[in-house]
């Protein structure tokens, strides 16, 4: 089987093909892994120069773009289309759903025998022209990669319901270890220690989760949680919600931005890993966790469900609801944490994993050659 994994999305401020790949880690580790299980992977990707080399055994094609910037529905790539065109692939992998004219184009390009994989990576169903636009695309598409089948419902008519494909959006290379190692690269104190990773925004609430903290804390004085975050929106709201309790000022840690290299350490240093995300299209962030085993106590959303096996590893909570994660919490903390948090690591190797998605992806493309031959 040969498959062309491609975006046509293009960032302007990366300029050598080593920064593109490690930005796009996530797919960059999933190739790789396709590549060791039997399957010829090519990637391509809109650049700034052309250049092709293989990286871990895996080809890439840097292909020079006229555009250099985000793609409008009236420029057409011919350059980057051609050299799908022209691998003779069996399948097409597209990351992202946002470039509707082009994958139309690209399916007129294709061999009809060319199986066209549309891959979901954030982002609601469009409406008006935009949605029209959509429906066509999605209709010449044979496949659909969504996390989970419940996001993939929101999307389409029951007609194509048969083309979703649940798999994990990505992966992650990170490994759990000791505390007492990760304690020599960081020191974290607090009995147990929560931490959060993600931006500070109204989809991730984390005054919410403050608010439900802030209970938890007053019954168990030696908790601490640090949160470490890139976006800050709602800084200033959180540093005042922090700063007006006593017990959030003793308990609460702002770490901010974190390189994300250094992050295992964090995860490896934490007993508990808490979100407030109303919704995702995964959470790279609660995957690095459990690949460390650091517990979950997210909220009841479908990727997140599906990512705590159906919420059997730590607790589930409600959305915009801080009673719900406080009793959630405690609901986690009851349970053996070291048993705990090797399921964690167990399920993580077994379903999220970059040779667990690859598995998946393959058993993915071979149904949709089945049914389309």
């Amino acid at each position: 089987m040969k498959v062309a994994d491609i975006s046509f999305s293009y960032d302007e401020g990366i300029t050598t093909e080593e920064h593109l790949l490690q930005q796009h880690y996530t797919i960059t580790g999933w190739v790789e892994a396709l590549q060791k299980q039997g399957v010829e992977i090519v990637v391509l990707k809109r650049f700034s120069k052309e250049s092709s080399f293989k990286r871990n055994t895996v080809q890439h094609h840097f292909i020079k773009d006229f555009f250099g910037g985000r793609l409008r529905p009236w420029h057409i790539p011919i350059k980057f289309l051609n050299k799908i065109k022209n691998l003779h692939v069996d399948v097409v992998h597209i990351h992202g759903f946002m470039f509707p004219v082009q994958v139309l184009l690209l399916k007129l390009l294709l061999s009809p025998k060319t199986i066209l994989i549309l891959q979901h990576h954030g982002g609601n169903p469009p409406k008006g022209i935009k949605g029209y636009l959509y429906g066509m695309m999605n209709s010449a598409a044979d496949g659909f990669f969504f996390t989970t089948m419940q996001q993939g419902k929101e999307w389409f008519e029951k007609k194509q319901l048969s083309k979703i494909m649940p798999v994990m959006e990505g992966s992650n290379n990170f490994v759990s270890c000791k505390k007492s190692a990760a304690g020599e690269i960081i020191q974290l104190k607090g009995n147990p220690i929560f931490l959060w990773v993600g931006r500070l925004d109204n989809n991730k609430d984390p005054l919410t989760v403050l608010t439900g903290f802030e209970m938890l804390a007053k019954k168990y004085p030696t908790i601490s949680l640090y949160m470490v975050y890139g976006d800050d929106n709602l800084l200033k709201a959180v540093k005042h919600k922090i700063d007006s309790s006593m017990t959030l000022s003793k308990s609460v840690h702002l770490l901010g931005n974190i390189p994300h290299n250094e992050l295992q350490a964090y995860y490896n240093s934490a007993d508990y890993f808490i979100l407030g995300s109303h919704h995702e299209g995964s959470g790279y962030a609660l995957s690095e966790a459990l690949a460390c085993g650091c517990i979950p106590i997210v909220t009841n959303i479908p990727s997140f469900t599906m990512m705590t096996d159906n919420a059997r590893l730590g607790a589930l909570w409600q959305t915009g609801n801080s009673q719900s994660f406080m009793e959630a919490s405690i609901t986690a903390m009851k349970k053996d944490i070291q048993i705990e948090s090797k399921a964690c690591t167990d399920f993580f190797e077994t379903h999220l994993s970059f040779d667990a998605i690859a598995s998946t992806a393959i058993m993915h493309y071979q149904k949709a050659i089945h049914r389309h031959s």
